[in-house]
């Protein structure tokens, strides 16, 4: 292949010096003659011109391809005899010999340029065979070469070229071999002939991405696998969260590995049906044991993991009633307890609670009727106990007459509410009875008792007035009149009254 063989040139002779003698002609004849010789003379010497080239090309760049064949050893001559010198070529057969090694030459060059194309893609590794056996037959047409076979050396130069043109033209082949091999054995788990086959495609296909990323894959394939037997033995032993942890790791790795993207989600999956049931089963629990309020967290946990399904909403809806009703109890009961205790304000709180978890229950209606008119009953009894001296107005005398006569009518009177009603009564009866009040005054001034009387000038008398608010008014000519405001209590006392004009104006 890189061997290189000496060309044997012969020095072209000088044209005249091959000239034949030229038969005796008539003058036109040998004008004629000698005009051809002289066009004949300039082709050779052109031919000349180019064989000194093709001369240096063969001794100073043709060494630097092949190797020089080794000196044959030449036959001993005869003692007595010497052999006779070979015939030289003629300068057209010299031409044709030299284009023939030009190329062959030629033919060998193109083979070397695809040979170090393969090579850089270690075509041994993948067409070893058919590689080394066009490289014998370069070494053969190096041989025809080294004796001047040129034509020969062409011919085999020629078919080991094409031999290496048919390994070149078989790469995509190859390629496709090579990664259809790769993804089968990354399927079956065996990282390293994977990792070979996808190293082989890449040397045939640098910038495939896609065996690129193949070969990135097979090289993580057994951290993966890895991976993948521990997140299985996990998730076996119901360790969901370490399982889940060893899948995502192999998915970091591998994002492509569809039996990780997978165990994930199928893990995923687990670990929210666990939570799930859990999450149920606690709110089951806590309803059981009366504790709505984390039944109800659990449930509402439960359906945060699986929205909208049915069996959280009728599980809600059933802790919600028990609630309420536990509520509705709750509130009745304490309301019930209120009224017979006479706390009716705090009764009707009960009832209206009550009312809020259930606004249609007609026993809380009912309650809250009662409770309601029993208050407004009691507020107005203690009102009029804490001012009885309302009583002295007819209207409210009337009306509390009128309230104490519905009152006497309840069954269900507690000792409270008889107390006040008892009470109020004998507020009733005292406002009827009058007391005696000493009024006095100078003689000189004219008083007069707002709706009672005008008693007119007086030293002192003495008036009898049922309790109760009352204003004496005092007027004399030549004074500022006075006006002297006193009350008549409810126990029957009365104070002195003193009504005298003092500042004259």
């Amino acid at each position: 292949m890189k061997e290189t063989t000496t060309a044997q040139t012969s020095g072209a002779a000088e044209p005249e010096a091959r000239q034949p003698h030229a038969p005796s002609l008539g003058m036109s004849e040998q004008l004629a003659l000698r005009k051809a010789q002289q066009k004949t003379n300039k082709v050779l010497w052109g031919i000349f011109g180019l064989l000194l080239v093709l001369v240096g090309v063969v001794i100073f760049v043709l060494p630097t391809y092949v190797r020089p064949p080794a000196p044959k050893v030449a036959a001993a001559p005869a003692a007595t005899a010497a052999a006779p010198a070979p015939a030289a070529d003629t300068p057209f057969e010299e031409a044709q010999r030299l284009r023939l090694r030009e190329t062959a030459q030629n033919t060998l060059a193109s083979l070397l340029a695809l040979q170090a194309t393969l090579e850089q893609k270690q075509v041994a590794s993948w067409a070893g065979e058919s590689f080394n056996a066009a490289l014998a037959q370069a070494r053969t047409g190096d041989e025809a070469y080294a004796i001047q076979q040129f034509a020969k050396a062409n011919e085999l130069y020629q078919a080991a070229l094409t031999g290496l043109q048919q390994i070149s033209d078989s790469q995509n082949p190859v390629f496709a071999a090579a990664m259809k091999e790769a993804a089968a054995a990354y399927g079956a788990g065996a990282a390293a002939t994977a990792e070979a086959a996808y190293r082989k495609a890449l040397l045939l296909q640098p910038d495939s991405a896609e065996a690129a990323t193949g070969l990135k894959r097979s090289q993580v394939l057994p951290q993966v696998l890895k991976l993948m037997n521990e997140g299985r033995s996990n998730q076996a032993a119901q360790q969901l969260e370490a399982a889940r942890e060893s899948y995502q790791q192999a998915v970091a790795l591998d994002g492509a590995y569809g039996a990780a993207t997978a165990a994930v989600k199928e893990i995923n999956a687990a670990i929210a049906e666990r939570n799930f049931s859990g999450a149920m089963s606690r709110g089951f629990a806590a309803m059981q044991k009366g504790q709505y309020e984390q039944a109800l967290a659990a449930f509402n946990q439960a359906q945060t993991l699986r929205p909208g399904a049915a069996e959280i909403s009728a599980a809600i809806a059933q802790v919600n009633d028990r609630q309420s009703s536990a509520s509705l109890n709750v509130h009745m009961e304490a309301a019930t307890r209120l009224e017979a205790a006479e706390s009716w304000q705090s009764a009707i709180d009960e009832w209206n609670q009550a009312l809020a978890v259930d606004p249609n229950l007609v026993k809380a209606q009912q309650g809250l009727k009662r409770s309601q008119s029993r208050n407004q009953l009691d507020l107005f009894l203690n009102g009029t106990i804490a001012s009885p001296l309302r009583l002295a107005d007819e209207a409210v005398y009337k009306q509390t007459e009128q309230v104490l006569g519905e009152a006497g009518k309840l069954t269900n009177a507690g000792p409270g509410l008889q107390a006040r009603i008892q009470k109020v009564r004998d507020y009733l009866a005292r406002m009827r009875i009058a007391a005696k009040v000493q009024l006095q005054s100078d003689g000189l001034t004219k008083v007069t008792l707002y709706h009672v009387n005008e008693l007119g000038t007086f030293t002192s008398q003495s008036v009898s007035l049922t309790p109760g608010a009352y204003t004496a008014v005092g007027v004399r000519n030549g004074y500022r009149d006075v006006r002297q405001e006193f009350v008549v209590n409810i126990d029957g006392q009365a104070p002195v009254v003193t009504v005298i004009c003092h500042e004259a104006i």
